[in-house]
């Protein structure tokens, strides 16, 4: 959990909004000094979060700077909230058990985050959810923590996916995103979502 010279993003409101008070230990924010930490960069018209979930695991979210925030509370932020400050919101996050062959794990699965210009978000894939349980109870996993992040554009040309565990690419559960039924409407759209797994 290192230090980078980075502009100054003060989190305090966004942590008084659900009652916990952080404290700052040079760039990153904690609450009563244990992990998750988080800490802010700005580069350009990006906004980086990073997230310090253990002491040996770092992952990070990058948004708009415009509504960076905004969408990191909404989606990330529910998840960390659930898992580690007693702030569950049955609205925002959905637990669930699945059982791998190492054992049961609990999943956490943060809001579908659509951004559309106009007019109403477009619906999810039915599959969509279907597609992400079966990566997890197949994935190769070392640790008791792991943080699933995935972005899917969809335009004209079809759908783009990124999907990332711990930070790292994952083709194959690309490829399964791309091949879902994206509905296209002639409007382009976002959606991102963060999934929490945690070994029970």
């Amino acid at each position: 959990m290192s230090d980078l010279p980075v502009p100054h993003i003060d989190l305090t409101p966004l942590f008084s909004a659900f009652d916990l008070i952080p404290e700052r230990r040079g760039d990153w924010w904690l609450v009563d000094g244990l992990y998750p930490a988080l800490r802010v960069q700005v580069t350009g018209r990006a906004l980086t979060i990073d997230l310090a979930l253990t002491e040996d695991m770092q992952v990070s979210e990058t948004y708009p700077a415009e509504d960076g925030l905004s969408l990191f509370r909404d989606g990330a932020l529910s998840l960390l909230l659930s898992a580690f400050w007693s702030r569950h919101n049955p609205g925002q996050v959905t637990r669930q058990i699945i059982r791998r062959a190492d054992g049961p794990w609990q999943v956490l699965t943060g809001r579908y985050l659509r951004q559309v210009e106009s007019g109403e978000r477009p619906p999810v894939p039915y599959l969509l959810f279907g597609a992400i349980e079966a990566f997890l109870k197949d994935a190769v996993l070392a640790g008791d923590i792991h943080w699933l992040s995935i972005g899917v554009s969809v335009d004209e040309d079809g759908a783009y996916a990124d999907a990332r565990l711990n930070g790292a690419r994952q083709p194959e559960l690309e490829a399964t995103l791309r091949a879902l039924d994206w509905l296209y409407d002639d409007r382009d759209y976002r959606l991102r979502l963060a999934v929490l797994m945690m070994k029970v």
